[in-house]
């Protein structure tokens, strides 16, 4: 049985929520998932390390992202791209990329990779990459180096590689806080597969994000664990034990004992907008299931006032966008991936509540 967002006794309300329920929460994962993020603020300093025009009205910024403390640094790229027209303040879409030092992908894809970022300036928006495994590397073996140095995994419930990425997309958000030309009010992040997971962990702890999409984020990111089916707890924790506190492969054979469940890092969200998406075919990550985790976080939403995909709405056709008040839904046709055709109704979502 899926836990409750409020537990036994507990009364829910909005007031409730916002004093007591959302951080007890928040604690719960961080305790028992995706391990505390350091508490220590280092020094962040930016550097532009290239700027060229690469469409006839889109500018691109190559910067570096360094992080410092006690003697020791940590860095990580962000590329940035700007339409010509920079009348207004900016809204900015980031894409927390942790595939860039993929050796599968040369140097020039390396920004292209799930997000277009031609389409999203066309649209007056800035398109922020943020190569997030510069700072973490995804690798069981050698992931302890980067930000790791500065802040070691040193017990059962430190953080991982995930928390790591997320907090490196925090540290965009600094960025783009610190830069007049961007619009504090309009930050959107997105993320796909584990990228998609640390989009959504960003975003519950860093207020700042008005906006996250989650593309097949699938087991410990948008789908509900129990229940599900393809990957589970004992699977991912087994194939990338570095991406999460170690405590949480303890649940790999008890996930019913764990105190919480993926609709409640969804609820975490609330009241800011939320998008999930899926793919037909992509079993793995259980597109009912994270369809089933979005429905849940409705109950969140409606403390608030506000309307949500809820459980009148049925799991939709493939090909079909539900979008209903703060969320919204769709399952593309085809196998584990985020693609243009993905992009185009993100930036609907987008659109609806940038504009």
């Amino acid at each position: 049985m899926l836990p409750g967002m409020f537990s036994q006794g507990q009364t829910p309300t909005l007031a409730f929520w916002q004093k007591v329920r959302r951080e007890e929460i928040l604690h719960l994962f961080q305790r028992e998932v995706y391990g505390f993020t350091p508490a220590v603020p280092p020094t962040l300093t930016y550097r532009v390390l290239e700027r060229e025009q690469v469409e006839d009205s889109v500018i691109k910024e190559r910067i570096a992202l360094t992080v410092a403390l006690g003697g020791k640094q940590a860095s990580f790229e962000i590329l940035v791209y700007t339409p010509a027209d920079k009348s207004r303040k900016l809204p900015a879409v980031i894409m927390l990329n942790p595939f860039s030092r993929n050796p599968a992908l040369d140097h020039a894809r390396r920004d292209q990779q799930h997000m277009p970022y031609q389409d999203i300036t066309a649209q007056g928006y800035a398109a922020v990459y943020a190569l997030v495994d510069g700072l973490a590397l995804d690798d069981k073996d050698r992931y302890q180096t980067g930000i790791f140095e500065l802040f070691p995994r040193e017990n059962a419930h430190s953080w991982g590689v995930i928390s790591a990425w997320a907090w490196a997309g925090s540290r965009t958000v600094d960025f783009l806080f610190a830069n007049d030309l961007f619009d504090r009010d309009r930050i959107a992040m997105a993320g796909f597969s584990r990228g998609g997971k640390a989009a959504l962990w960003c975003a519950a702890q860093d207020e700042r994000v008005s906006l996250v999409i989650s593309a097949s984020s699938g087991c410990t990111g948008a789908a509900v664990t129990r229940g599900k089916t393809g990957e589970h707890v004992a699977d991912i924790t087994a194939q990338f034990p570095h991406w999460f506190a170690e405590r949480y492969k303890e649940y790999g054979d008890r996930e019913d004992a764990l105190p919480v469940d993926q609709h409640m890092l969804l609820g975490l969200i609330a009241p800011r907008k939320l998008y999930v998406s899926s793919s037909s075919e992509d079993s793995w990550a259980d597109p009912e299931s994270e369809f089933k985790s979005l429905v849940l976080a409705e109950e969140i939403y409606r403390l608030y006032g506000l309307e949500a995909v809820d459980a009148g709405v049925p799991f939709p056709e493939v090909e079909t966008q539900i979008i209903k008040g703060c969320t919204g839904y769709h399952v593309r046709k085809g196998p584990h991936a985020c693609t243009r055709e993905d992009w185009k109704l993100y930036l609907q979502f987008i659109s609806r509540h940038f504009q």
